[in-house]
This record gives C-alpha cells, structure tokens and sequence, in this order.
C-alpha cells in the first residue's frame, strides 16, 4: 500500500466518523436497472413483482443532482447489469461532470469497445467485476447462461486492455466452494486484484431462494484459512476468531441499526425511490418527489429507532457500531 492510499484511508476514516456523527450522506448506491443478461441462483433481486416503468435518462440525471446537493462524494453504479441500459454513458458522464467519485458494479458480459473506450477516456474511481467460476462449468452452473463465460472473459480483456482498474469479486456460495483456488489463479494470472465473500443476502422481497446456497459456518472459516494460504503460502497461525473470546455484557448499541445505513449511505432503486439499505427497502420514499430535507430526516427516524427489547440481539455487545 503505497503513502497516497494509507493518507486517503486515514482520511476517509476521519471523514466517515465525523458524517455519522452528523448524520451526512457520503455514499449512494444507485440502482439504474434491476434487468440483467445472467440468471444467477442466488441473486438478492426480485424482479417479478419489481416491473417498471424505471427511471428514463432524464429522471436518474435528476437523482444525481439531488445526490450531489445532499453531499454525497461515492457514487456507486448497480444493477441488474448497468451496460443493459443504453444510455448508461450518458448517466455516467453526467455523474462525473458532478464531481462524484464513481465506482461501477458489473459482471462484464456486456462490455463492448466502445464502453471499453468510455472507461479509458473518462475513468471510475473503481470498476467491481463479479466471477462466478474460473471456467465455464462452474460460471455457468451459476449464472444458467450458456456462453456467458466466454462474453465475461472477452469483457475482462477489453477492460484490461482500456487500463479500467479493476476489482473482481466472488460470492463464495456452494457452486463455488471447491473451486476458490482456481478463482484466486485465475485472477493472479491476469494481475487482478481479488476478494472473496460468502455472505449471499435473501431477496429484498424477502424471497430466502438465495439463503439455500450459503456455505455452512464451518465452511466460512474453512474458507478463510484456504485463503489465507493462497495469498501467504503458509498455514494461517492457529487460534480462534477474536470474536470468539468476546462475551456480551448487555451493552450493546441501543439503536435498531448500527450500520452506516440511513446514517452515511443510503441506496436509490430503478423507479427512483430511497431507502437506507438495498436488502431491507421499506420504508422507501419517491427521491422525485419528496424534499430532500423530509426524505433525510424520515429516513433518520426509522434506523435511529430503539431496538426492540423483545428482539433475540437485545443488550448484546457484539452489536457492530
């Protein structure tokens, strides 16, 4: 890690603190189409009772000026698969020219040359590329798409040959579980840089399909040490979790969310209506239409709200803050 990026980290700590403090939004995770070209199992999406109409060109340029007055400084582009939408360039580059540092999440598939040229011309703060399998076989027994493999890597290259910085990403779930080496020498191969996560979140419907492809707990930590040895080349030292020393001594966080959700970030779906979080939508409110103002402080009163007292985590310390 070079000096640039230890002072940038130090510093969006600082800032981070200081905006939850104050409750000031630093980050919007914007949804621009729920529609994507890949069927993966466990995706968090529910489109069947999520039609549109979404928001046409003009209207999401309208967001990200609300976006911009509200303070936000990341910006971060989601799907569905944010290159299905034909005017994505013209949304992106009106989300630059607002100074917004913008990340986009991807799986690729879509990347053409002159999207590949876009990124070069104009760069993200970050591209965040999902890999579902190191081969076909495996990214396909996810994604269900014949061929898509072959379109993810023609994607990568384009990317890569753009100079786009990239991070890719995998949902560690159990069509991929025996298969992280391969996934982290692929990456390796083509210098990129890698993270695995095993969380798989239900559908924001509540739909609990994805849950049914979660590794076992004994799996997450499996996972953790196989990792461990890929990046260091040795076994991880032995020894618990912290965590798992810590005991609870009922003085825990007394608010219903202890996350930067509603706090310091909040996420705006493809029909432009906010919430504090992408999974628990409700309650949402219309961005078009509701003051900032209103919107902000309504959002405010339901993640500040007291914890239930009946609630299983109630007076536990090991509540995140």
């Amino acid at each position: 890690m070079s000096a640039l990026q230890m002072s940038m980290g130090r510093f969006e700590e600082r800032l981070g603190a200081r905006a939850r403090r104050e409750r000031q939004p630093l980050s919007c995770l914007f949804e621009l189409t729920p529609r994507c070209n890949l069927r993966c199992k466990f995706c968090y999406v529910a489109l069947d009772p999520y039609q549109g109409p979404y928001l046409d060109t003009e209207q999401a340029c309208r967001i990200l000026d609300i976006v911009e007055r509200a303070g936000v400084l990341w910006l971060t582009l989601t799907g569905g698969e944010v290159f299905s939408r034909r005017d994505f360039a013209t949304i992106y580059e009106y989300a630059l020219a607002k100074g917004l540092l913008v990340t986009i999440y991807t799986n690729a598939t879509m990347v053409t040359e002159s999207i590949a040229q876009l990124l070069a011309d104009r760069p993200p703060f970050s591209v965040e590329v999902s890999i579902y399998g190191a081969d076909a076989d495996h990214y396909e027994s996810t994604t269900g798409i014949p061929g898509s493999f072959a379109r993810f890597e023609r994607g990568i290259a384009r990317l890569q040959a753009a100079g786009v910085p990239l991070l890719m990403k995998c949902p560690i779930s159990t069509l991929t579980a025996d298969h992280v080496a391969a996934l982290v020498q692929w990456c390796t191969d083509r210098s990129l840089p890698f993270k695995a996560d095993p969380v798989l979140d239900a559908r924001h419907d509540g739909g609990q399909q994805p849950t049914m492809y979660r590794i076992a707990p004994r799996g997450v930590v499996a996972l953790r040490d196989e990792l461990y040895v890929l990046r260091h080349g040795e076994p991880r030292p032995a020894g618990p979790l912290p965590e798992c020393n810590a005991r609870g001594d009922g003085s825990g966080p007394e608010e219903l969310y202890t996350c930067g959700a509603g706090r310091i970030a909040f996420f705006v779906d493809a029909l432009g209506n906010a919430s504090h979080c992408v999974i628990d939508r409700e309650p949402s409110f219309p961005m078009l239409s509701t003051p900032w103002t209103e919107l902000w402080a309504r959002m405010g009163e339901w993640v500040t709200q007291p914890l239930p007292a009946d609630a299983s985590c109630s007076g536990c310390s090991l509540r995140g803050g």
